[in-house]
């Protein structure tokens, strides 16, 4: 088995040509929409790494929507309580991306959103191998509120 065989690219809504860009040794069968499904499926195919492509709504909505995850995000990242307030009333999760960056705390509350991604998506992948350890590593990479370019990333190589 290959390296590519045992490598899943999830990419979020608009993200599939910055994966392909990121990623461009890979087949394009490796990548396929952000899906806890299809996460299920690589576990059970013997995947050992997944990589997520995506933007803060993605990254977001695969933790279980925004509803203090970002604000918490903000303070953990010394962002501050009058910065995590305007987190906490931002009417859309684009909204704090532009916080943050204006903010000049989109850097460490970028990679801190990744990790947290990473954790779940480890998290996730365990949960289907029946295991307390993973048995994929992941990487997550949030683009720009364009989705062209790499602004955070977190992750481990493949197991």
């Amino acid at each position: 088995m290959t390296a590519a065989d045992r490598t899943l690219v999830m990419y979020g809504e608009g993200a599939r040509e910055a994966a392909r860009r990121m990623l461009p040794n890979l087949p394009d069968a490796c990548f396929v929409p952000v899906s806890a499904e299809r996460l299920r499926e690589a576990v059970k195919d013997g995947t050992g790494q997944v990589v997520m492509v995506a933007g803060i709504a993605e990254q977001a909505a695969f933790l279980g929507g925004a509803a203090g995850l970002l604000e918490s995000i903000t303070l953990d990242m010394d962002g501050g309580p009058a910065l995590a307030g305007r987190v906490a009333q931002a009417e859309t999760v684009q909204d704090v991306y532009g916080l943050w960056d204006a903010a000049g705390r989109l850097g460490p509350c970028g990679r801190e959103l990744c990790r947290r991604t990473a954790e779940g998506l480890e998290r996730l992948a365990a949960e289907e191998a029946g295991t307390t350890a993973s048995p994929v590593a992941a990487q997550v990479v949030l683009l720009d509120a364009a989705g062209d370019r790499m602004v955070g990333m977190y992750g481990r190589m493949a197991r």
